[in-house]
């Protein structure tokens, strides 16, 4: 049995870093990292090493002359990766000031949630497989007969990530909800609160559920399809089929989610190219997918 992405090609680790590197691009673009500079640094809680840095490195990490810099010299590193130039030192680089920029747009505005981890992970993986692919190189290692290519090991390590998430997030549920989350009415709660709530919702779906009894009825029956799906996400990375079945299954979920609970997070949802077979086309070359 072969796992997904087994004969993927260099040429397919190329599209996936481009797509992440590019979320990563828009995420700190259209982030005003400036005006952090504007917050009283008291409202700050630093996470992680910055929690360790002096009071007065934390100070000009908050001043509004180094927030433009690491701004500028994080978009000019994603745009080196993205182009593929000096690509090693320009991921690293990338993921440091990635690391930095997340860290103190978090430290006023919460914690790192799974819509901002996974497409973060994933650009960690591939900076490090990047190095390991470079010791592979210098010390002339070779695919095994049969053996999966480099790229396609990469490509499936960032795969089994949004599935250790979804799986987690269906345990979680399960363990701590059951059976009330299922037989209550949670999801009519969710669709009304995020509908009111919301400052601007993107869709007003969530208040017809009480004009509209089956809307509700749709969502409460469909939580635990759902969850069963997240809970048996690794099974993705084995069978074609039940990705076929995920793909039909979540891709509907998520689109509902956005015009009734107002949830949508469009990062994670470009990593599911990787739910998507890259392998190698019948016609390439055997020994193309070594290179």
């Amino acid at each position: 049995m072969k796992l997904i992405h087994h004969d993927a090609t260099p040429g397919a680790l190329r599209l996936v870093r481009i797509l992440v590197f590019s979320v990563w691009f828009l995420r700190v673009a259209f982030k005003p990292l400036h005006e952090l500079a504007l917050i009283p640094g008291s409202l700050s809680e630093p996470a992680g090493l910055l929690a360790l840095l002096p009071p007065s490195v934390e100070a000009m990490l908050h001043g509004a002359v180094f927030l433009y810099a690491l701004k500028a010299a994080a978009l000019l590193s994603f745009a080196l990766v993205i182009a593929g130039v000096a690509l090693r030192p320009s991921m690293v680089a990338a993921c440091v000031l990635m690391t930095i920029f997340s860290s103190l747009w978090r430290g006023f505005a919460g914690h790192i949630d799974h819509e901002s981890i996974l497409v973060l992970y994933a650009g960690y993986l591939m900076t490090l497989f990047s190095f390991a692919d470079r010791r592979a190189e210098a010390t002339g290692e070779r695919i095994a007969p049969g053996g999966p290519t480099p790229a396609g090991i990469q490509l499936t390590t960032i795969l089994a990530v949004p599935c250790f998430v979804y799986t987690m997030v269906g345990v979680f549920r399960t363990v701590r909800g059951t059976p009330g989350v299922y037989t209550g009415d949670s999801m009519v709660f969710w669709a009304l609160r995020n509908s009111y709530d919301t400052a601007d919702p993107t869709g007003h779906f969530g208040r017809y559920v009480t004009d509209y009894p089956w809307l509700g009825q749709m969502l409460k029956a469909g939580y635990p399809v759902i969850t069963l799906f997240e809970v048996s996400s690794f099974l993705v990375l084995f069978s074609r089929w039940y990705r076929y079945a995920f793909l039909a299954v979540m891709i509907p979920f998520h689109v509902l989610s956005l015009f009734v609970l107002n949830v949508f997070f469009w990062e994670n949802m470009v990593l599911y190219v990787l739910f998507f077979e890259l392998g190698r086309s019948p016609r390439e070359p055997e020994g193309a997918a070594a290179g």
